[in-house]
C-alpha cells in the first residue's frame, strides 16, 4: 500500500522473509540501487537473484524479517519517492497527475 501505484505486481510470500515486487517494464531497478541507498533503503535487484535475469530488470526483492511495520511503511513511501524522482513513476499520486509526468 505504501508503494502507491509504483508497484505493478507484488507476490505475497507463502513463507520466507522476502517480498518480490515488479515495477513497470521501463524501469531498470539496478539504476535505483544508489539513489535508494542514499535515502536509507536497501533492496536486492531482481536480476541478481532471479533464475531468469534477462526478464527481471524491473523486479526487486525486499527483506521484511527484521524491520518493524512502521519502518516498512516509511520505507515503502520513501522508495516510492525515489522511484518518482528517478523514473517519473508513479505518474499519479492520490489520484492527481504529478508535475513533470
Amino acid at each position: 500500500r505504501e508503494f502507491g501505484t509504483t508497484v505493478e505486481k507484488m507476490w505475497k510470500p507463502k513463507g520466507g522473509i522476502f517480498l518480490w515486487l515488479k515495477l513497470p517494464d521501463r524501469v531498470d531497478v539496478t539504476k535505483l540501487v544508489g539513489p535508494a541507498a542514499k535515502a536509507g533503503i536497501a533492496f536486492n535487484p531482481g536480476p541478481e537473484w532471479s533464475c531468469n535475469p534477462a526478464t527481471s530488470k524491473s523486479h526487486l526483492r525486499l527483506c521484511f524479517a527484521l524491520p518493524s511495520k512502521d519502518v516498512i511503511r516509511d520505507g515503502g513511501a520513501a522508495f516510492a519517492r525515489v522511484c518518482f524522482e528517478e523514473t517519473g513513476i508513479p505518474e499519479r499520486s492520490a489520484n492527481i497527475r504529478r508535475a513533470g509526468s
